[in-house]
């Protein structure tokens, strides 16, 4: 079965880069083995220039690593939310499955949605300190010349559905397109 290549901000996004760098990562790994491997038995000592070349390639192989590690404590998101939050939207920009880092958080969110200069998201996970959230993205937002956006996480969905019914009756905003990027460019 052939898989489709996701698009960070479709649902099915981190199930299916977590794969892809999982996949990498051993790739790497194994590549740098066997230059070892190779100088090893070519030359019955590990002291040969292909040791070097070997570990100079464990730098990427660790590297990717991290983000192994990274994607794996990204939490699995429902199904569920995902089908009633997609019939629901309407001609609103739409964002789904997207995992915020920060230094001191990360932040699970499930959905956002943007309209003129104004952002939503839900989030199913109880633990996610959404006024965190906010006061993040919103940093995010001016140091990237995006002034004026209100920001909004909830983590109950029938209040998410009603304000997102609100903003289905919105005009477009020249701006969107800039915020949905910045959001794909802050997460995982």
């Amino acid at each position: 079965m052939k898989t489709q290549k996701q698009t960070k901000g479709a649902f099915g996004y981190p199930a299916c880069q977590t794969r892809l760098v999982i996949a990498r990562t051993l790739l790497y790994f194994i590549l740098a083995m066997s230059v070892f491997l190779l100088g090893y038995f070519s030359t019955k000592t590990k002291e040969n220039l292909l040791t070097v070349v070997a570990v100079c390639g464990l730098l990427p192989a660790c590297k990717s690593l991290v983000s192994v590690v990274m994607y794996l404590r990204i939490p699995k998101f429902s199904d569920s939310v995902y089908r009633e939050i997609s019939q629901k939207a309407g001609e609103v920009t739409v964002l789904y499955s997207l995992y915020l880092t920060s230094y001191k958080r990360n932040f699970p969110i499930n959905c956002f949605c943007v309209r003129g200069s104004c952002l939503i998201g839900y989030t199913e996970f109880k633990d996610c300190d959404t006024a965190a959230c906010e006061a993040h993205i919103k940093e995010l937002l001016m140091q990237n010349s995006l002034k004026n956006v209100t920001v909004k996480i909830f983590k109950e969905q029938k209040k998410f559905e009603e304000r997102l019914a609100q903003l289905q009756d919105m005009e477009r905003g020249a701006r969107e397109a800039d915020i949905a990027a910045l959001m794909c460019d802050i997460s995982l």
